[in-house]
């Protein structure tokens, strides 16, 4: 029996880590996540369509474009982290003293952790003046989240004790891969002399969806009983839903798609210079991946019967029969719909300008970020908790830019930011973390995170 729930234990974290979730944008992530009002031209693509038409104060570039060159991870856990696998799952037959039991009982039971993971193969923004600016790009994303139940990591460690009933409730494991083309539109109005606002930006983006896999962890009422008597009874089960390229649960690399649906962006951006003529107020408004993804193809639910019943724990036979008991049952099911995870961004960078506002000295020596982000569905790896940013950006000599950030709620509970980005004119390089430990103690943080984009202005 401790061998079959290692096996599961195993099954469900390579399952869940190979759908990874995560940030999209370097420069975001660096500076507290924040993003609906601060960011600009190819950044803008998925957080802010209104801002793709937005550019760095003092530049005037016709054409961004960016081509396999941005990337980044997260992942955010009360416990995995490189000293945990090496401590405890390293070793091909480590053996594990009472106390190291006793610590991952405490600190992985129960805990939900998640991963982030996106890949941009291509990004680009024309200005166009007056007909506005266009956006276009190519993302790959994957998203996951897991779970285990405590229960089922004290049957792994300890083994089947007398008289106890083991639950697996709250063993969990969600995950989908989506390649995202997003089609982008933004335009600006310019306000008249003495009014409240110089410019009014709004953006909308279209953005189909290509599905490429998706599992979900539909019903899970596993229980698992032993007595006094050397008798060991199952009951209940898991199902999980499933749609992939595959026939089975089984991963590959593919151009194909399972899976296809929409998603829309919009947004809104107004800027105000009459604070002071040092200071510029940006605001800024998104509501992003409204929508859908119909999944078509080899869509099944796998059940895995927990019903069973070893009356004879000394029987070799009935032991060594153990590890078929929890047996895997697919039925075929028809197309299923899932809504992406729709997220209402509201915020604002108070800029501080070198020269006044609109004179041909002026350049933006400092900002400031504060963003509100709201989720309003768990589908899809979103979150429903809310998430406040603060990021940070001081620029030195237009050229160099350290960056910093806190993010407060949501998924992360806390995080300390860190990056920096550096314009040489035609290329701009951003590095960053959404998590400073990830620099400092990368073996022991639980929520590792990099991010690493370059990108051409013509």
């Amino acid at each position: 029996m401790k061998k079959t729930i290692v096996v599961l234990l195993l099954s469900i974290l390579s399952a869940s880590l190979s759908v990874a979730q995560v940030p999209s944008v370097t420069r975001s992530i660096s500076m507290g996540y924040t993003s609906v009002a601060g960011s600009t031209d190819i950044d803008a693509l998925g957080l802010n369509p209104a801002n793709i038409i937005k550019q760095r104060q003092g530049t005037n570039g016709k054409f961004y474009f960016s081509l396999i060159l941005n990337a980044g991870f997260q992942t955010s856990s009360e416990y995995l982290s490189v000293d945990f696998y090496n401590s405890y799952l390293a070793a091909e037959n480590q053996v594990l003293t009472p106390e190291d039991n006793q610590k991952i009982l405490t600190e992985a039971g129960n805990q939900p952790s998640f991963g982030l993971a996106s890949f941009r193969i291509f990004g680009a923004v024309l200005n166009a003046g007056a007909p506005g600016s266009f956006g276009l790009s190519i993302d790959e994303t994957f998203r996951g989240n897991f779970a285990i139940a405590s229960d089922v990591f004290d049957l792994a460690l300890y083994g089947n004790q007398v008289n106890r009933t083991y639950s697996a409730l709250g063993t969990k494991v969600d995950g989908f891969w989506v390649r995202e083309l997003n089609l982008s539109y933004a335009n600006q109005i310019m306000a008249k002399k003495n009014s409240f606002f110089d410019r009014l930006s709004f953006g909308v983006a279209l953005k189909p969806q290509f599905g490429i896999y998706f599992l979900e962890t539909q019903k899970n009422d596993l229980t698992i009983l032993t007595n006094n008597q050397a008798q060991i009874f199952g009951t209940g089960g898991i199902t999980l839903l499933y749609s992939g390229l595959t026939d089975d649960i089984d991963f590959k690399m593919s151009t194909q798609n399972s899976g296809f649906g929409i998603g829309v962006d919009v947004g809104a951006s107004m800027g105000i210079s009459t604070l002071s003529k040092n200071l510029y107020l940006d605001l800024g408004l998104s509501v992003t991946d409204m929508g859908y993804i119909k999944w078509t193809k080899n869509t099944a639910n796998y059940f895995y019967d927990g019903n069973f019943a070893v009356t004879d724990i000394t029987d070799p036979a009935q032991r060594d029969s153990l590890k078929n008991y929890l047996k895997e049952t697919k039925t075929p099911v028809s197309s299923f719909t899932t809504s992406l995870p729709t997220q209402v961004r509201l915020g604002g960078v108070l800029r501080i300008l070198k020269g006044a506002h609109g004179t041909k000295d002026n350049y933006e020596m400092a900002n400031i970020s504060l963003d509100y982000v709201q989720g309003f569905s768990e589908n899809l790896g979103g979150s429903t908790k809310p998430t406040v940013g603060i990021g940070f950006e001081y620029n030195i000599g237009r050229v160099v830019s350290p960056r910093a950030g806190f993010v407060f709620g949501g998924e992360v509970d806390f995080l300390a930011t860190l990056g920096l980005g550096i314009d040489t004119g035609p290329v701009v390089f951003d590095i960053g973390t959404g998590n400073i430990a990830s620099i400092f103690t990368p073996k022991s943080t639980t929520k590792p995170s990099v991010g690493l984009a370059m990108k051409f202005r013509i």
